[in-house]
Parts: C-alpha cells; structure tokens; sequence
C-alpha cells in the first residue's frame, strides 16, 4: 500500500530526504510536496516545488532504487490565486494531486490567531472555504485532511454533526462529481486526535456516493512514513470499505486493505 501523502525538502516545511523513505519500502513511493501560494506561514512568498530540480532528483534515484518513482504535489487552494495554481498544475506532469485547505490568505489554519476565533464560525467559514476549492478545481484526485482547518481545536463529533454536516454533504457531494478520493490523513486521526471525526465523515461521503479512499501518513519527517496505516485500515473495514485506491497518471487502481 502506497503512502499517498509525503513530503520532503521540497516543500517549505520539511527537510525530508527522499533517501530515507525508500530505505523503508520496496513499494512505489510518491512525494506530495506544498504548492502553497501567498503563505502566510512563509511570510507571504509563493512556494512552489522546483519541478525539473524534482526530476532530475527522480532521475538519479531512479538510477539507485528499485522502487517505482510517482510524482505528487499538494495544492493548497487559495481562491485570489486560483489560476496561478491551475496553471502551475497544467504545466507539470503528476500521477497525484492532493487538493487542500491550508490558509485564509493572512494565517494558516494551525496559527495561534485562530485559537481566540469563535469556534462554530470558525468551522462554517472553513467548510464554505474548502467547498470553494472543490467546486473551482478540476485537476486535483484526492481531497486530503478534511478537518485540517479544525486540527488545533477540540471538535467533538457532535459538533460537527451540529454545525457540519450540512456543509459537508455539500463538500462531498461536489467531490464526489469531481472524482475525488477522500483521504484518511494518520496524522489528522492519530496524531492531532481526530480519528472520530473521521469515523463519521467516512458514512458521509459513501452516502454521497464516494467509493475512493486513500491513506496518507502527512509525514514531514521520514520516521512518520506510514504512520498508524493498519489502524487507518481497520477504521475504513468497519465502514466496509474493502480497498483503497493508487494513483498513477491521475488514474485510480484498486489496491486491497
């Protein structure tokens, strides 16, 4: 099973080596590095992936490993700049693109400053964000860490059905007509505490018609590769999900939990 969502020095945040994954797994590996425009937790520059540094990495790895080498990204969507995105997109070639919600334009979702927001607001104005970016994107696969926007709060699984659900049936209704998967980010589950949130929107999105799932360990550091995988697992079986899928060239393969 492919690790779905990994970064690496790539991306803004992380000195990852792709070395070190790869010395973990005889499996594919793909890297989902920050495309990240106007970041608010990188004084406001555009930070997007080096692409043909990106591949000629790949190249040399290739050369060194016998792994099957993909190329990700993650967009993080930002609506006053959603046709830089679009176009950074076009312009590469990618097996994966996660699509995600990481800022409003003057702080990430994970800054202090949102610590003092009203929290049932804070929750309706991230939800309409992401249902933005679902409903403006057409090149993205997966719609990864859904509660991100929530990570730093406690958001109680009634709460969510109280104040959520009905953006989320929207969310992932739209996602659902998009083709998106709809990742289970371990770290989100295991490591921020929001497993049970989780456990509910799994049901949502099924009954939206949603039948893609991917696993993805958000590692930033190479010792999260992976991370609570058999768990991640054992939580989609409960819901009687039987595989999840891997993308190559934008295309979904089954791969059995």
């Amino acid at each position: 099973m492919i690790d779905q969502h990994l970064h690496t020095y790539f991306s803004f945040d992380s000195d990852a080596q792709f070395e070190d994954y790869l010395r973990q797994t005889t499996t594919p590996l793909v890297t989902t590095d920050h495309l990240e425009l106007a970041n608010p937790d990188d004084a406001g520059r555009d930070d997007m992936p080096d692409y043909a540094a990106y591949v000629a990495k790949l190249d040399r790895l290739h050369q060194q490993y016998p792994n099957q080498l993909l190329r990700g990204v993650e967009v993080g969507y930002y609506a006053p700049r959603a046709a830089d995105l679009a176009a950074y997109v076009a312009a590469h070639d990618y097996d994966l693109v996660l699509l995600s919600v990481h800022h409003d334009g003057h702080h990430d979702y994970l800054d202090d400053s949102f610590k003092q927001a009203d929290l049932q607001a804070l929750v309706h104005t991230y939800y309409d964000k992401m249902l933005t970016a679902v409903q403006a994107v057409d090149y993205a696969d997966v719609l990864a860490h859904f509660d991100y926007g929530l990570r730093i709060h406690s958001v109680t699984p009634a709460q969510l059905i109280a104040w959520a659900k009905p953006q989320l049936t929207q969310i992932f209704a739209a996602a659902v007509a998009k083709g998106l998967a709809f990742e289970l980010n371990t770290k989100s589950m295991y490591i921020w505490g929001n497993a049970a949130l989780y456990d509910l929107a799994i049901p949502w999105y099924q009954a939206a018609g949603g039948t893609k799932f991917t696993i993805g360990s958000d590692a930033h550091v190479t010792t999260l590769y992976r991370d609570h995988f058999a768990e991640a697992s054992a939580q989609l079986q409960a819901h009687g999900v039987t595989h999840i899928v891997e993308y190559r060239h934008h295309q979904p393969t089954p791969c059995a939990l």
